[in-house]
């Protein structure tokens, strides 16, 4: 009788455990490259999901192919996001786009300013190829036409897809830039994007789960693009900084300062160019600051919070 008290207590637990897992605020990097081709990182992409909700915040070169390699449908998309508008963070935004168009659900599009602009010219330009693939289906145009909803964002914004709140923060950078912050039962994540030290980024950051920023100033062992000598790296690292007309990204000096002033518990590190992380190196710098968890991301990881049965 014991042993089947046990077995019994053992299923609820786990039906439990999954269950908490399931309704839990969680973070994928699809993407942790930079602009240069990577056969090791796909371009910049985070998909962020909660039960049946899904966001895919930027679509950087590859995104696809690692969603498919999640088994990750992408009609299924409850949004997609863009941080910024420079080409690898939306690289693939026409072929995802359009396979949303084809799928049967609705769906946000949002970014910064020119972001109805790219999502209206794309649909025009593509309207009858997509009208084509949607007859397959006996459906038309009119029929999925009103299924997106595009929004332009200054920074400052609050909206829900579904149960997660969704924040916006303006941030430096050489264009429009804006990071997200996602909530959902007392669990966080924040997405950054490119951008240079704003000291607004630890307020809205403040106690985040996960803080998913720019890794600009990481430490590289290897190289595969020709190097400088020394004296040329450190004189260029002393122009710029002096000015941050010069840059646009952060150093790790001042990405630390961010995760230490919001206290984050989990500081996430992502768009790497190419080489190898030097996480030693790296975390020496970081550590004058911040000393919580430190997460180097690679393609794929899964960030999970959630509280235990």
């Amino acid at each position: 009788m014991k042993k089947y008290i046990l077995i019994f207590l053992g299923i609820i637990f786990t039906a439990s455990f999954l269950n908490a897992a399931s309704d839990s605020l969680k973070a994928t990097i699809i993407g942790s490259g930079s602009p240069i081709y990577n056969p090791n990182r796909v371009g910049p992409s985070v998909l962020i999901t909660q039960g049946t909700t899904s966001i895919l915040v930027d679509m950087g070169n590859g995104t696809q192919a690692n969603l498919n390699k999640l088994k990750f449908n992408v009609r299924n998309l409850s949004a997609l996001f863009f941080t910024h508008h420079h080409l690898d963070h939306n690289e693939e935004f026409l072929p995802i786009f359009i396979r949303s168009i084809l799928g049967r659900k609705n769906f946000t599009i949002a970014g910064p300013p020119n972001t109805k602009k790219m999502v209206s010219s794309s649909f025009e330009l593509y309207k009858e190829d997509i009208s084509y693939r949607l007859s397959k289906s006996r459906r038309n145009l009119q029929d999925r036409q009103n299924a997106y909803e595009s929004k332009e964002l200054k920074g400052g914004e609050s909206f829900y897809i579904n149960n997660i709140k969704v924040s916006t923060q303006k941030v430096p950078h050489s264009i429009h830039a804006i990071a997200y912050r996602f909530e959902y039962n007392n669990q966080s994540i924040v997405v950054t994007g490119d951008l240079t030290y704003t000291k607004h980024l630890s307020s809205f950051a403040y106690k985040a789960d996960y803080l998913i920023i720019d890794s600009g100033g990481i430490s590289m062992k290897t190289q595969t693009r020709g190097k400088r000598p020394s004296n040329t790296n450190k004189l260029l690292r002393k122009k710029q900084g002096k000015s941050s007309k010069n840059r646009a990204h952060l150093n790790l000096s001042e990405s630390s300062l961010i995760a230490k002033n919001a206290q984050v518990k989990n500081l996430v590190y992502t768009h790497f160019r190419r080489g190898v992380v030097d996480k030693q190196k790296s975390l020496n710098e970081i550590r004058k600051n911040y000393k919580e968890n430190v997460i180097f991301a690679q393609d794929l990881i899964q960030l999970n919070y959630y509280k235990a049965p």
